[in-house]
């Protein structure tokens, strides 16, 4: 396939999830482009749904040679041409590296490549030219049905001569699965089945979740995960993206099922496991600075993975700061009970978190000469006088370790107005408040329950109202069954 896309040059020194090329043999594609003047060709190959630049090669008299020692990983590659980075696809299977194919660059867009020594290849660009004739039959006959509808006029025919043309793809596509199961093509191809979903009895409702529960139990059916091109195959990212955005509910507990759900199946191939056992860490790492709770699927990854040595490609020094990130990250977990800090308030006396009483607790973590800290302060202070009277109390924790910097913690508490809190210090860190509580960043922000569990972490003082709103309102409703069964 010819498209122009946007690519990243990769070293191998960069590389730390996979080495490009394995095995003990060899492979060599040689590509002669007619009309085509520039001095040098890539071969690019995906990881994930990325494209890196693996091989740089001389043009010589329009011929341009990739070869090696070793084999390619199978999977999806690409042949860029530049200045524009056109590109045209090709697939590589554990066997049959070394083949030919010819084209005209002037006419890339059609298609036209002449293949030899590689089945793969040569079947992958029939289905493409197969494909080229029915898409704008296709396409025509759904403009007719859209001016006909606008007309007025009945659309049946049409509508059945364009299920004509898809099932005429289908069954195509089908009959080329049967008869190359082990084709890296078939496996591209089969990325776009989906098993027919039953009928289901129930109310509207009810059907709707059957079908779900269905669609999603049967969504990698037709993949085989002992296949080694899927590391090479950007269009199982897009498979796994969908399954855990769209068919697993946003809650940290279900996202933790299906992130384990995801590693399993790919948990045959060690390269396709590598790249997503990273991937997934660091996409909740980078989610948990947005979205609560999504904390505990970064602590799952490294307590059931990491820390069980199935990453063993880490560099030492790497795994420890993964570590340590967990352990920084597990003691404010939603539903967890906040550890317990004993601090000093402004007259010299002690408190300690677990003395306040208090249906829900704001531990609120700032600094004076924190920016964001002085945003966020008003926020706190006008929900505070909101939230008083519902039996809320706000802990404020001046992060400051050094005794000298304590009596601007106190200059500050006076002038933001928030004399009414529980303002503490603790100079020395006596209580560990800072590891207990990841004050790294500031302003730190969690909502407790009357028995100090953690409801929310991670929360914008913007944000307090509306959640504290809601968390009562789901309280009450609790509140309220429980009596009614009584």
């Amino acid at each position: 396939m010819l498209r122009t896309l946007t690519l990243f040059f990769f070293f191998v020194t960069s590389l730390t999830i996979s080495p490009l090329l394995a095995s003990d043999s060899g492979h060599k594609i040689t590509v002669e482009i007619e009309n085509f003047d520039q001095p040098e060709a890539y071969l690019a190959g995906y990881i994930g749904d990325t494209p890196y630049i693996l091989d740089t090669v001389a043009v010589k008299n329009g011929t341009v040679v990739f070869s090696g020692d070793t084999l390619l990983d199978a999977g999806v590659y690409l042949i860029v041409l530049p200045p524009d980075n056109k590109f045209i696809q090709i697939f590589v299977d554990v066997k049959n590296q070394n083949f030919n194919l010819k084209a005209n660059y002037a006419m890339l867009d059609k298609q036209a490549f002449t293949i030899t020594g590689s089945p793969a290849n040569k079947l992958f660009y029939e289905y493409v030219n197969f494909l080229s004739t029915k898409g704008p039959q296709a396409r025509d006959l759904q403009e007719q049905i859209k001016a006909t509808e606008a007309e007025g006029k009945p659309v049946d025919q049409l509508q059945d001569a364009l299920q004509e043309v898809n099932n005429s793809v289908k069954t195509y596509q089908q009959q080329l699965v049967k008869n190359n199961p082990n084709s890296p093509v078939a496996t591209w191809i089969k990325f776009g089945f989906e098993t027919d979903i039953p009928e289901f009895m129930g109310n509207e409702s009810e059907v709707q979740f059957q079908r779900y529960m269905f669609r999603k139990k049967h969504f990698f059916e037709h993949i085989n995960f002992n296949d080694a091109s899927l590391y090479r195959n950007p269009m199982l990212p897009k498979k796994v993206d969908y399954y855990l955005e769209q068919l697993t509910p946003a809650t940290p507990d279900s996202i933790i099922v299906g992130v384990d759900y995801i590693l399993n199946k790919v948990k045959p191939v060690e390269k396709t496991f590598r790249y997503y056992l990273s991937q997934l860490l660091n996409l909740y790492a980078e989610e948990a600075q947005t979205k609560i709770g999504m904390d505990a699927i970064y602590v799952h990854l490294v307590d059931n993975y990491y820390a069980r040595g199935m990453a063993p490609w880490l560099e030492k020094e790497q795994l420890e700061k993964i570590m340590l990130e967990s352990q920084r990250r597990r003691p404010t977990l939603i539903g967890r009970r906040a550890m317990n800090i004993e601090m000093r308030k402004e007259d010299g006396s002690k408190i300690s978190l677990y003395d306040i009483e208090s249906p829900y607790t704001v531990l609120y973590f700032w600094r004076y000469d924190c920016s964001h800290c002085k945003k966020s302060t008003p926020f706190v202070t006008e929900f505070y006088e909101k939230f008083k009277d519902k039996g809320v109390k706000v802990m404020g924790t001046c992060v400051k370790l050094k005794e000298k910097d304590i009596e601007e913690c106190w200059k500050y508490v006076h002038e933001k107005e928030m004399d009414d809190w529980i303002n503490v210090v603790d100079p020395g860190n006596l209580s560990k408040f800072t590891a207990k509580y990841d004050t790294r960043i500031t302003p730190r922000i969690f909502i407790l329950d009357k028995d100090k569990k953690i409801l929310i972490n991670r929360i914008g003082a913007e944000q307090l109202e509306e959640v504290m709103e809601q968390i009562i309102e789901e309280d009450s409703r609790k509140l309220k069954e429980s009596l009614e069964n009584k």
